[in-house]
């Protein structure tokens, strides 16, 4: 058996390492235009999808024959699926483990939710990650942001039965077992649409 010096392996490993971080640096660089174009897209099919359309993960439409405008920042002037013109405004917020934010789509005059996309980094799979689903984002379709007095309240995230004084106008039932990342989607959202 062969005896190897202290200095024979810290060279040796020294070398192994910096051979590896190299070799990660290279590939890193190499994908990041991939990465960015993956979450570009990402981005564009939450923006389609809160205005109403189905899209393929794969293509994106015309942005053009879409009216698609960038207004400010994460703010976007479009014709929506129903025809009509709307804007669609990004929110982001805290959810139970992580970041949450999504893309609503409003009317021209700012006082109707058309519809919303919302994500997630780390929601848990079957609670919290259902801000994500269908179901959950078809209730804000047609949602107030503003009370009868013309005050705003946003669209509030309410459990069953916790309602309070908000008309039916102006709230969406809030997703069973996942209290905090319902009341992290109701400050997202109040947060964020009353700055706007």
């Amino acid at each position: 058996m062969k005896n190897f010096s202290n200095r024979y392996i810290f060279l040796y490993v020294s070398g192994l390492v910096l051979l590896i971080a190299v070799t990660l640096t290279l590939v890193s660089l190499g994908l990041k235009p991939r990465r960015e174009a993956n979450v570009e897209r990402e981005k564009m099919r939450q923006i389609l999808k809160a205005a109403g359309y189905e899209s393929n993960k794969d293509e994106v439409p015309n942005l053009s024959a879409l009216e698609f405008q960038e207004l400010a920042p994460e703010h976007y002037s479009i014709r929506c699926a129903d025809g009509s013109l709307g804007e669609v405004v990004r929110v982001q917020g805290k959810g139970l483990w992580g970041p949450i934010w999504g893309y609503v789509a409003l009317s021209s005059d700012r006082t109707t939710i058309k519809g919303v996309a919302f994500s997630h980094k780390s929601e848990t799979p079957g609670l919290g990650a259902k801000i994500t689903d269908d179901t959950f984002a078809k209730q804000f379709a047609g949602k107030k942001l503003y009370d009868a007095d013309g005050l705003f309240v946003s669209v509030r995230v309410t459990p069953k039965g916790k309602e309070g004084q908000l008309s039916k106008e102006n709230r969406v039932d809030a997703i069973s077992g996942a209290t905090i990342t319902s009341r992290g989607v109701d400050k997202m959202l109040y947060d964020g649409l009353k700055e706007k």
